[in-house]
C-alpha cells in the first residue's frame, strides 16, 4: 500500500481523483491511522491510504510535530511507501515537513516535483513559470499565507527553513519540467531510498510508473481504466450548500455565474471580516440569516468576502469565523451536497465537525473531487482547490 500524505485536504483530494481515474482503490481520512487500521485497509484491498493532514495552514512548528508523528507511526508499522503531496506553487512548510519525514522513515534523499506542465505550470532553469510569467508576478506573488517573493524554486523553498539553514536539510533535488515527460523522468529516478513529492500531476506520473512495475498489483489491486468505471450519478444541483474559502480571483468570478443560476449568495458581514474582534454574538447572527435564506430557497452559497482581506494574521481570523458560523449553519440544515472550495477552510470545518473518513465517490473534473462521509452515507461532500474551476455541467444536470 502506497501512503500518501497531503499537506493540503483538497490537494489529498485530488490525488484521490487521480486514483479513481485510473481504477486503484483508494481511502482517504483525516487523521493520524494506528498500525491496526492500516492493517485493515491493506487487508480491504486499499491500493492508496491518502492522510489530509492540512499542515499548509499551520504553524511550522505543528506541521513538524504532525509529520513527526506519521513518520514514528508508518516506520512502526513497516508502511514505507510514502508520496508526499505538496502545493504546486510551493506554498507551506515543505522542506522542513519533508526533512522531518524523511529522517524518520530512512529516506536519504528527496525528490521534488511540483510541477503541472499541463496546466502551464513549468520549471525551467530553476524557475517557476505560470502561463510563462515568473511565479512572483502572479496572483500567488500576493497569497494572504505565502507570497511568492521570487520564482527561484531554491529561494522559495529555503526562505521557509527554521533559521534558514538549508545545510541541516537532506540532500534534494528539484528537476526542471516543461513537458509531461519530464514528470515521467522524474518518477523513473525514485528508488526506494527517494522520498518522492510534488504536485498532483506529478503524482500521477508516480502512480502510472509503479502501475507499469506491477507494484500496485502486488497490492491486491486490479488496474481498470478509466472506460470501465461505472459513473456514479452527478450531483444534485437542487438541494446544496456552496462554500466558498478561497480569494483566488477564478473563485470571485464565479459570483455572477452562480447569480445567474438562481443561488443565493451570501457574503460575510464586514464586522466578522474586519481586523477587530467581533461581538460573541456575531457569527449565530449571521449563521441565523443563512438558515432563513436556506429554508426559502435551498440553493446556498457562502463567501468569506468577495475580495481579498489582508492584515495581520487575516487568514487564519477570517477562516476561524468563518467555521464558527457554519458549524452552527450546518446544525440547523441538511443538505445533500456541499461542496467546498479552499483547502484550509474545507480542513477546518470539517475537522471541526469531527468527519474525518471518506469513501471517494468520483472525480468531476481535474482537482474537483466527489466524497461520500463516512459512515453517512446520505451526505456527499466535493472539495476543490480555490485556483481551480468548477465543472460546467454542474447546473446543466
Amino acid at each position: 500500500m502506497i501512503i500518501i500524505i497531503a499537506d493540503d485536504l483538497t490537494g489529498a483530494a485530488e490525488t484521490v481523483g487521480i486514483c479513481l481515474r485510473h481504477g486503484v482503490g483508494a481511502a482517504m481520512i483525516m487523521e493520524i491511522p494506528g498500525e491496526e487500521r492500516l492493517q485493515e485497509y491493506t487487508k480491504e484491498g486499499i491500493a492508496v491510504l491518502v492522510i489530509a493532514c492540512d499542515t499548509r495552514s499551520g504553524t511550522l512548528e505543528e506541521a513538524c510535530r504532525v509529520n513527526r508523528l506519521l513518520g514514528e507511526t508508518l516506520k512502526q508499522a513497516g508502511s514505507m511507501h510514502i508520496f508526499k503531496k505538496i502545493d504546486s506553487v510551493l506554498r507551506g512548510w515543505v522542506l522542513p515537513e519533508l526533512n522531518t519525514l524523511a529522517r524518520l522513515t530512512g529516506k536519504s534523499s528527496l525528490l521534488i516535483q511540483p510541477a503541472n506542465p499541463g496546466a502551464e505550470r513549468c520549471i525551467r532553469d530553476g524557475k517557476y513559470f505560470i502561463d510563462g510569467i515568473e511565479l512572483n508576478k502572479t496572483a500567488f506573488g500576493l497569497d494572504p499565507e505565502f507570497p511568492a517573493s521570487s520564482s527561484d524554486v531554491m529561494e522559495i523553498l529555503q526562505e521557509r527553513l527554521p533559521g534558514k539553514e538549508p545545510a541541516s536539510v537532506i540532500k534534494f533535488s528539484i528537476p526542471d519540467a516543461c513537458h509531461p515527460e519530464d514528470l515521467r523522468n522524474s518518477a523513473l529516478q525514485c528508488g526506494p531510498d527517494v522520498l518522492p513529492a510534488g504536485s498532483a500531476a506529478f503524482w500521477e506520473a508516480y502512480l502510472e510508473e509503479q502501475i507499469k512495475r506491477g507494484l500496485i498489483l502486488t497490492a491486491g489491486i486490479n488496474y481498470r481504466p478509466h472506460t470501465q468505471r461505472k459513473k456514479p450519478p452527478v450531483p444534485s444541483m437542487h438541494h446544496f450548500l456552496m462554500i466558498c474559502g478561497s480569494a483566488h480571483q477564478h473563485s470571485l468570478d464565479y459570483d455572477e455565474y452562480l447569480r445567474k443560476q438562481g443561488v443565493t449568495l451570501m457574503e460575510m458581514p464586514p464586522e466578522l471580516s474586519s481586523e477587530q474582534e467581533p461581538d460573541p454574538a456575531a457569527p449565530a447572527a449571521w449563521a441565523n440569516a443563512c438558515v432563513q435564506a436556506w429554508k426559502k430557497e435551498p440553493r446556498l452559497a457562502l463567501r468569506i468576502a468577495s475580495k481579498p482581506i489582508n492584515y495581520e494574521n487575516s487568514a487564519h481570523k477570517l477562516k476561524a469565523r468563518f467555521t464558527d458560523a457554519l458549524q452552527l449553519i450546518l446544525q440547523q440544515i441538511k443538505p445533500a451536497e456541499l461542496f467546498i472550495e479552499g483547502g484550509a477552510t474545507a480542513a477546518s470545518l470539517l475537522n471541526r465537525l469531527n468527519w474525518t473518513t471518506f469513501k471517494p465517490v468520483d472525480e468531476l473534473a481535474p482537482g474537483v473531487v466527489r466524497l461520500q462521509l463516512m459512515p453517512e452515507p446520505s451526505l456527499f461532500i466535493t472539495l476543490k482547490p480555490g485556483s481551480y474551476f468548477w465543472p460546467e455541467f454542474l447546473f446543466n444536470s
